[in-house]
């Protein structure tokens, strides 16, 4: 827990010394931390932190499965956000299979010792940011861009410990939305809401 907290709290601090906002985009945010993606790979964060990475090929018929997620194309950014919201957990799903992080637990505390492959925030925000810039860099956000990971703090913000999320923005009304998939096992849909509403401690009931 001790290295955990470490970790949450280093992000945090180098987040606002850098000034990591949600108008960097994720595209200059992932290649900051050499970690973009690109046609043949997904890069994939676990361990804590991002301490370990892994290079994870998804196949045509994989690529087909993410696309699926996204089609029809919607005609509001609304719908565009359940289609995301799909999409990740088919990301997750695929990539977890392949990497050995399918078992991976909702939260983070409670699982710490699940032999490395367990996902912590850090690790949930920079994955979903991957999978995010890579429908965007597939034509598939019609209604959002990709905004670099968002951390909220229990002194400025809200909650008892430093949480990290991924972040999309509405194309035409400019509003930002968390989109966390912390708060649930992986493979399953990640919570799409208000980043300001996320900001101010919100959580699954």
């Amino acid at each position: 827990m001790k290295a955990l907290t470490q970790s949450l709290l280093l992000t945090a601090a180098a987040c606002l010394l850098s000034a990591c906002t949600a108008s960097q985009s994720g595209e200059s945010y992932l290649a900051k931390q050499s970690l973009q993606p690109t046609d043949q790979t997904l890069p994939h964060c676990y361990g804590y932190g991002c301490a370990r990475r892994a290079d994870i090929h998804l196949s045509d018929t994989e690529w087909l499965t993410i696309r699926s997620t996204m089609m029809p194309p919607t005609e509001n950014a609304a719908h565009e956000r359940e289609k995301i919201a799909r999409a990740i957990a088919a990301f997750e799903q695929l990539v977890g299979k392949t990497a050995g992080t399918d078992t991976d637990k909702a939260g983070t505390l409670k699982h710490m010792g699940a032999g490395g492959l367990q996902l912590d925030c850090i690790d949930e925000s920079i994955n979903t940011t991957i999978y995010l810039q890579a429908l965007q860099e597939r034509g598939l956000l019609l209604y959002h861009s990709v905004g670099a990971p968002m951390t909220r703090l229990p002194i400025i913000h809200a909650g008892r410990w430093p949480h990290r999320t991924a972040v999309i923005a509405d194309k035409q009304s400019g509003e930002k939305f968390a989109v966390d998939s912390w708060f649930h096992d992986n493979g399953q849909a990640p919570e799409i809401i208000p980043l300001k509403q996320w900001k101010d401690g919100w959580k699954p009931d």
